[in-house]
């Protein structure tokens, strides 16, 4: 028998191209069409770069929906992040599905430090994977107290090259379990721009 079994045990089908930016958002509930089993459906499409702040690459979402715990009644209170579709189209999206910008977002990042995929990231580390300059194991942490007001959070500086990649926050910390703010999370640009006017 020539090729592959057809449904088989280690029948190989061709993955289906990655849906263009904004298709797979703008499918509503039912509007899908069952597929002839000719190719492995896929839910990859290009990340998404609406911010200077982070990306989100939900062709690795797993839908574990911490993130939209993290931005709901679980730490953020703000409900940016929600669940969009039904069933097969259930997506994480914004609240109404209207742009990041346009969202409740205060972008605080808090959904960045629980994602388990790296659906959500650092554009700094995003860029840097694309480029293939993130070396995680050369990179140094120092846990320091953020200056931007009094609260006293903790936040650990990841450091490569001696540049300040991203920020996180100790999640045994008892003031901010984790979370910070968006000055906290992103606001460690400013140390880098040393005499750029």
């Amino acid at each position: 028998m020539d090729g592959p079994l057809r449904g088989g045990a280690g029948a190989v089908r061709p993955r289906a191209e990655p849906a263009a930016l904004g298709v797979r958002d703008a499918r509503r509930a039912g509007e899908h069409e069952p597929g002839d089993g000719a190719e492995a459906a896929t839910v990859e499409q290009p990340a998404k770069v609406d911010n200077d702040l982070y990306v989100r690459d939900y062709s690795k979402c797993i839908m574990c929906y911490k993130c939209v715990d993290a931005c709901g009644d679980q730490w953020q209170n703000t409900f940016a992040i929600g669940v969009a579709g039904r069933g097969f189209d259930a997506r994480i999206s914004t609240e109404h599905d209207v742009e990041l910008p346009d969202s409740a977002c205060v972008y605080c990042g808090n959904c960045i430090e629980v994602c388990p995929t790296g659906a959500l990231s650092f554009t700094t580390e995003f860029d840097m994977r694309a480029a293939g300059t993130w070396d995680e194991e050369s990179q140094t942490e120092t846990t320091t107290i953020c200056t931007y007001c009094g609260v006293g959070c903790n936040v650990t500086l990841h450091v490569q090259e001696n540049e300040i990649v991203k920020v996180t926050s100790p999640h045994d910390n008892p003031v901010t379990h984790g979370n910070l703010c968006i000055k906290g999370r992103f606001g460690f640009q400013h140390v880098q721009r040393r005499g750029d006017g």
